[in-house]
């Protein structure tokens, strides 16, 4: 869980950085830095724009995409993860019901939305087949039948599904996983009729799950199921594998010589040369031109993903929104914690980080031996209302106002930075701007003062107020910072004469 507390200690912007517990308000605050004197009736206006977001939602569907499932070998260094499509869609259907009574005062209830949990493991572009089948095919292909699979959807009740499904095998393919999904969708035949007529569709993924699904949604928009024309389309990447798993992890003995070729293939997309990465980058690209609206979210102490990885680092689109989700024992409101924050911030607004978040992914990753962040993050009901939170704001008229000359934001984007037009269903569309690096490459830790001088003396920062303010803040914060870890020690060392010169 996250404390409210850890949220209230950071300045309004930083909690939407930090994982958006109060996202809505603050990316709902449209006026910039001096104009204080008109903040209260332009959040009210805010607030207006967004309850009609939020009123226009109509039929909704949710699509749940697991990530890669481990053999049982590594599950006894790194834990039984139990991240499946079926839970996927279930925490996303609540969020929605939960958020939308508490903040805009609308009900949705299960009737209104239609849930489609995808299971099938694989390689990346088999499972992307795989999981298109089971919308679009009348009947369950070969690959996921199983003896004693158990009645279709129309002989089980959704609770008697549940029930099963507390039982279900490791992997996201078992019997019991099965039964509760088949009972959770439409009966096969009206699946793809019932995804090409919902007016706001949800991807909802997880790790290996991400290229998995960026690929699906684009053979989706091919196959006409779906049209930003007619429908808003959020899709929400939790520890997406973007960029790779943690280079150490390819010579790890167990997964070098053990694991299945699945997981081998992950460490292709840490070279943006390789066909996976190419192919990934192209359907990233497709999907955000439509005007797709995607959510990155890494995670504190992830034992698998770095999080450059999980918040797309390469990637540079006003249709995305990046968040780092700190389980409660891990928040410290220090100097580590904030920087990060603030780095992130920075990308949210379209100005280049200079790869700070690159070079600090290291400090902030967890071990196969006690941290289990990988598996953590989609636990956490306040990640899936944040998927919500900036689809209703990026789709509002809030969003179009905050991105006009006339009305400048401090929130989402600078002046003069990274344009503020997002593709909308009846906006513009905005072509995706791709920065590749090769994670394969070792890093120089003494990049990093070079980093933090520049970013000191970026105009994009000097001329933005609260950010040179942050950035004063964290100078102080360094001074009382006593990181723990061999990894915090030396960074600090590093940057010990940026600071000096400060």
């Amino acid at each position: 869980m996250v404390v409210d507390s850890a949220i209230d200690m950071a300045p309004a912007w930083a909690r939407t950085a930090l994982w958006g517990q109060r996202v809505a308000d603050d990316l709902g605050q449209l006026g910039a830095p001096g104009h204080e004197s008109d903040a209260s009736s332009t959040a009210s206006h805010a607030k207006e724009l967004l309850d009609a977001s939020a009123g226009r939602l109509g039929k909704i569907a949710v699509i749940g995409v697991h990530g890669w499932f481990p053999m049982r070998m590594l599950q006894m260094l790194a834990g039984e993860p139990t991240g499946k499509s079926e839970k996927f869609c279930l925490m996303m259907r609540e969020a929605l019901k939960a958020y939308l009574l508490e903040s805009h005062g609308v009900t949705v209830t299960d009737d209104d939305i239609t849930l489609f949990p995808l299971i099938g493991e694989g390689r990346i572009e088999d499972r992307v087949e795989l999981l298109l089948s089971q919308i679009t095919d009348s009947e369950a292909p070969e690959a996921l039948e199983a003896p004693g699979a158990g009645p279709k959807a129309e002989t089980r009740s959704e609770p008697e599904a549940a029930q099963l499904g507390k039982d279900s095998a490791t992997g996201p393919s078992g019997k019991q996983s099965q039964v509760l999904a088949e009972a959770l969708m439409p009966a096969r035949g009206r699946r793809a009729q019932a995804l090409q007529s919902a007016d706001t569709v949800f991807v909802v993924t997880h790790s290996q799950g991400t290229p998995v699904s960026a690929m699906m949604v684009e053979r989706l928009f091919e196959m006409g199921l779906l049209d930003t024309a007619r429908q808003r389309v959020a899709m929400l990447a939790m520890a997406g594998i973007s960029h790779g798993p943690l280079p150490h992890l390819k010579d790890n003995v167990v997964i070098k010589y053990i694991e299945s070729e699945t997981a081998r293939e992950l460490f292709e997309l840490m070279d943006p040369s390789s066909h996976q990465s190419q192919r990934y980058v192209a359907a990233l690209s497709t999907v955000l031109h439509k005007g797709v609206r995607l959510v990155c979210i890494g995670s504190w102490v992830d034992e698998v993903v770095p999080l450059y990885s999980a918040i797309l680092q390469g990637v540079s689109h006003p249709n995305v929104y990046r968040a780092v989700y700190i389980d409660a024992p891990h928040y410290l409101d220090d100097f580590l914690t904030n920087l990060i924050i603030f780095a992130l911030r920075l990308r949210n607004m379209g100005v280049y980080d200079h790869d700070l978040l690159i070079h600090l992914s290291e400090v902030v990753a967890g071990s196969l031996w006690g941290h289990w962040g990988h598996s953590t993050v989609y636990g956490e009901p306040a990640v899936y209302k944040l998927a919500l939170k900036w689809l209703l704001y990026s789709t509002s008229a809030a969003s179009q106002a905050s991105a006009s000359a006339s009305v400048p934001t401090g929130v989402i984007r600078l002046p003069g930075s990274q344009p503020g037009a997002r593709a909308s269903v009846s906006g513009p569309q905005t072509h995706m701007s791709y920065r590749p690096f090769n994670a394969t490459h070792p890093l120089n830790p003494f990049y990093i003062p070079w980093i933090m001088r520049t970013l000191w003396d970026e105009p994009a920062v000097r001329n933005n107020a609260e950010l040179r303010a942050e950035l004063e803040r964290l100078v102080g914060l360094f001074d009382k910072w006593e990181p723990k870890t061999k990894v915090g020690r030396d960074l600090k060392y590093r940057l010990e004469p940026v600071r000096a010169a400060l």
